[in-house]
């Protein structure tokens, strides 16, 4: 908990926060996207909210949905920086630090591009606005033709061993899937790292928001590495972080060789923390997976609205809004997509993390 003049700080940086989180979309935004009976209907309801900046930007252009999902994303990326100049010291720092997974993201997006041999203008439109806060070169990324001369590319990054260290599975196996494991788990490391720079008080809500994250994804990476690729126990231990704020090898062992999706979220978070009634309707792993991490993003959402309404003067709101935000985009690109696909509204609605019960458990 913050005090004396962090406090201070802390409570303008909220009071800026106040603001930006009265930009989230209301009730009655999603129902008039919800209600929307095509794609076009949907883009004109969205135009009439603070995310239509996003649609005034491409004017007089025809983005595709992929190219205006990202600038949505770019929207995101900029409020976590806006967020992050509110406030000072390491938790400025884990702000920035949380920022560069979007910078990671474009990354990804380039190494499969020039694995496809689509073209630099054709990739740009795929990438999420950074502005000038980026320091990678993103057209001398964009120019390279072959996978080896783009991780070459990667060489004044923390990226770079990871990615040398992987070149030979993928010429083994000629897939990206162990390239974007490496920059994963080397990413996902700095966020714990920059926790623990943090004040004892503020590192329990950074543990609480981000490391929840970092554990969701551990736990989904791990059975999706025994579910869908039929990785060995070894290579999913080799292919996960080793150690986030609840889960560590031997629970990722425990993932690797059978335990079922409730007994691990119930060992890490304890009993009925997390709705996984979901997963009862059907039968097989593969038909779980995608149920359980609706479940556990739902719970994600819970945790960051409640840090929302939390203590005032503190890095909670902060943290709480810019994850809020991020997954409202999140939403948006699922309601867009559902309706090109011309998907219902009930189906539509099953799949959105923004649900009544998303703020209706609370757990560790």
């Amino acid at each position: 908990m913050a005090l004396g003049a962090e406090a201070i700080s802390y409570a303008a940086a909220n009071a800026r926060v106040a603001g930006l989180k009265a930009q989230l979309l209301r009730s009655e935004d999603w129902a008039a996207l919800l209600a929307a009976d095509s794609l076009p209907h949907t883009l004109e309801a969205l135009r009439g909210t603070p995310h239509g900046r996003s649609l005034s930007a491409a004017e007089g252009q025809r983005p595709g949905l992929e190219s205006l999902e990202r600038r949505l994303l770019g929207g995101v990326a900029a409020n976590v920086l806006k967020a992050a100049a509110l406030i000072r010291g390491a938790s400025r720092a884990l702000l920035h630090v949380w920022w560069a997974h979007f910078e990671l993201e474009n990354v990804k997006s380039i190494f499969r591009g020039v694995e496809q041999g689509i073209g630099p203008a054709q990739m740009r439109d795929y990438l999420i606005p950074l502005g000038e806060h980026s320091r990678i070169d993103w057209e001398a990324l964009l120019h390279e033709r072959s996978v080896a001369a783009l991780v070459e590319r990667m060489a004044d990054t923390h990226y770079i061993n990871p990615l040398r260290n992987a070149l030979h599975l993928y010429a083994r196996f000629g897939t990206l899937f162990p390239l974007e494991v490496a920059m994963d788990v080397r990413y996902y490391r700095d966020i714990p790292a920059a926790i623990k720079q943090l004040g004892a008080g503020e590192s329990l809500v950074a543990k609480r928001l981000l490391g929840t994250h970092l554990d969701i994804l551990n736990i989904l990476w791990a059975f999706r590495y025994r579910v869908y690729y039929r990785l060995s126990a070894e290579e999913i231990i080799n292919f996960t972080i080793w150690h986030t704020v609840h889960t560590d090898v031997a629970l990722i062992q425990a993932i690797a060789t059978g335990a079922p999706p409730a007994e691990i979220v119930e060992r890490i978070w304890g009993p009925e923390s997390v709705d996984l009634s979901p997963l009862d309707q059907v039968k097989t792993e593969a038909e779980q997976l995608p149920l359980l991490e609706l479940a556990l993003q739902r719970y994600w959402r819970g945790l960051a609205a409640s840090a929302m309404t939390g203590y005032p003067f503190g890095l909670g709101p902060i943290l709480g809004y810019v994850i809020l935000q991020e997954i409202e985009v999140l939403d948006l690109v699922t309601i867009l997509e559902a309706k090109a696909l011309g998907w219902g509204q009930d189906r539509i609605q099953g799949r959105l993390l923004r649900v009544d019960s998303a703020t209706g458990r609370r757990g560790e």
